[in-house]
């Protein structure tokens, strides 16, 4: 597997001099498997390159998975470049509502609509997948699980299996806090992947004025790393108000808590990991 970040900011998109290394845009991530096959995760603003890219070749499938329907896991699908293109395929999974999501990014069809094009007048080919159906999924060679998130209105967080190689997506995520689903949860569904994904938009000092919020500290993924026995922890969904230099603060802190043979980066827009 192949995974690269298109977008690592969390809330609202802050591009500019300050966000230059980590990045601006909101969440998204693609993934591509040994056989080739193509998983973006969340449309955030990181979709918009994303899109770019690839309409440098041919008319190909998608694969969209939804994470939840918060505008900041949405909003680059408007000017997602395929979407726009006779011949694309999008198919969707994830998040159950996850078509009704992107649909109201377009219209309400109350008379006064989002966006000047419609949903309806997308050129691609834009459908529900059963392929990416939850709890469990495949696309050839890959086998796709989905477990429920601690976040205000829902979600759902992502493993992907291929081969020896694992990788497990979780944003948007509060450990400990309101929601469906214990740290023990959490930690059977990370056994032993050899990369983790998590959110860590906040500070421990910070949590006790964002409680309930459905976001995490880093010290709390960093404890699901190391009680879930991963290799590599990725910390993503940057706070919005954090810039480069507190990023790389927040990473020096995390590295100098985390046990010894834990790797610990921040996701940054372009990085790209061979799992």
């Amino acid at each position: 597997m192949r995974l690269t970040f298109w977008g690592t900011r969390g809330s609202i998109p802050v591009p500019g001099p300050d966000t230059v290394r980590y990045g601006g845009n909101t969440s998204c991530l693609e993934i591509e498997s040994r056989e080739g096959r193509r998983v973006v995760v969340d449309a955030g603003t990181g979709i918009r390159p994303l899109g770019r890219k690839l309409m440098a070749q041919e008319p190909d499938e998608i694969n969209l998975l939804i994470t939840h329907l918060h505008w900041d896991h949405l909003l680059g699908f408007i000017f997602f470049e395929p979407a726009y293109r006779k011949g694309w395929v999008i198919k969707l999974g994830g998040w159950p509502l996850g078509l009704s999501g992107l649909r109201g990014l377009f219209d309400n069809h109350l008379g006064d609509g989002h966006f000047p094009v419609g949903f309806d007048d997308l050129p691609a080919k834009i459908m529900p997948s059963r392929e990416l159906e939850a709890p469990r999924s495949r696309l050839g060679g890959l086998t796709l699980r989905a477990c429920p998130l601690n976040h205000p209105q829902g979600g759902v967080g992502f493993r992907f299996d291929e081969r020896e190689a694992s990788l497990v997506f979780l944003t948007d995520n509060e450990l400990g806090g309101p929601g469906p689903a214990s740290l023990d949860d959490f930690v059977r569904f990370c056994a032993g992947a050899r990369v983790l994904i998590h959110d860590g938009q906040y500070l421990p000092s910070e949590m006790a004025g964002h409680a309930g919020w459905g976001h995490s500290d880093w010290a709390s993924a960093l404890d699901l790393a190391r009680l879930a026995g991963v290799e590599r922890l990725i910390l993503t969904h940057h706070d919005p108000s954090r810039d480069d230099g507190q990023v790389d603060d927040l990473i020096g802190q995390v590295r100098r808590a985390a046990p010894p043979g834990l790797v610990v980066e921040a996701a940054a827009e372009g990085m790209v990991v061979e799992v």
